[in-house]
């Protein structure tokens, strides 16, 4: 059995032993710099940037009425010190520094919330970084959403993939609404997409009314991308163009042939011409003058003529050099 004198002995041992790290434990302040900028297009949001070094930087829009004690007469005041606040589910941000011509700068403290991260690691991401930390509170990412993502199916996320949800807005609303036009079970990745192209459910019964019936995901993607729009498909039809078919509108829109080249190639002599040339011509650089130029030296020239003649003008300029 421990005499007293031994036992007070393991006792001061045990306390002067550093405390092992664990999900629980109050966690550090976070600091780094911040700069807010004003937007002259849009009075209600300004451009916060908050920098810890080459570490870990954001830059994004946010709605002034997110950041305590911020107003928009900073915008046009020539000079005054500001203590701001940003409060998020994962801790806050302190601010102080100063606004000069529509712009300020200072320093930060971010305060992480420790119940927040507490939960995180109850539902399996412990032991998170300070630039984990710093991304859960800069991306607005809620505890909410992650249980509307679990209960969704989305439960083998990593947390990086969570910081998406929360930057992108990814919640069960945005799952379901693609869900209910056809589009069920998609890959995580997928959902970003989505949320970064502005694919939503009302797209996809757009996309529709194009004749192309139902279209594998990507392909509905690509029409996003390249702005394909009923409006532009209508006008080729419109020409006379009724055999498109996906790949032939992107490759239409990827090597900008508009209906107005169109008109213009048409009216310099070649009024059957067919999409396959019209994207030939623009790939090798002819236009309507080229082509009217071409027509009044040889009335039977084709467009793969021309095709060959610019093809020959490069390899001669390549052989005069």
């Amino acid at each position: 059995m421990l005499t007293k004198s031994a036992l007070a002995l393991l006792l001061l041992v045990f306390c002067l032993v550093p405390a092992t790290v664990t999900s629980g434990q109050s966690r550090a302040p976070i600091t780094g710099e911040w700069s807010i900028e004003f937007k002259p297009k849009d009075p209600d949001t300004v451009q916060l940037t908050m920098n810890r070094g080459a570490s870990h930087n954001w830059s994004n829009g946010i709605k002034i009425g997110e950041v305590e004690g911020l107003s928009r007469d900073y915008a046009t005041a020539p000079a005054a010190n500001v203590t701001l606040r940003i409060v998020r589910d994962a801790g806050t941000f302190e601010l102080t520094g100063s606004f000069r011509d529509g712009k300020g700068s200072g320093r930060f403290t971010l305060t992480p919330t420790d119940s927040f991260f507490a939960f995180l690691a109850t539902r399996g991401y412990p032991n998170l970084s300070d630039d984990n930390v710093f991304s859960a509170a800069m991306s607005g990412l809620k505890i909410s959403s992650i249980d509307e993502l679990k209960s969704a199916g989305y439960d083998q996320l990593t947390f990086d993939n969570l910081i998406e949800s929360a930057i992108f807005k990814i919640d069960a609303a945005s799952i379901a609404d693609l869900s209910a036009a056809g589009y069920d079970h998609l890959p995580f990745q997928k959902l970003v997409e989505a949320s970064i192209f502005k694919v939503n459910g009302n797209f996809v019964r757009e996309t529709r009314n194009f004749g192309f019936g139902d279209l594998p995901f990507q392909k509905v993607i690509e029409l996003r991308v390249h702005k394909i729009t009923p409006e532009y498909i209508n006008e080729f039809r419109q020409m006379g163009f009724n055999d498109l078919n996906l790949d032939r509108l992107v490759e239409l829109k990827i090597f900008q042939v508009t209906p107005q080249f169109v008109n213009e190639i048409r009216a310099a002599g070649f009024p059957s011409i067919t999409t396959q040339q019209l994207v030939n011509l623009r790939i090798f650089k002819i236009d309507a003058d080229f082509a009217r130029k071409a027509k009044s030296e040889n009335p039977n020239v084709s467009v793969e003529d021309m095709v060959n003649m610019r093809i020959f003008e490069k390899r001669a300029g390549r052989g005069g050099q």
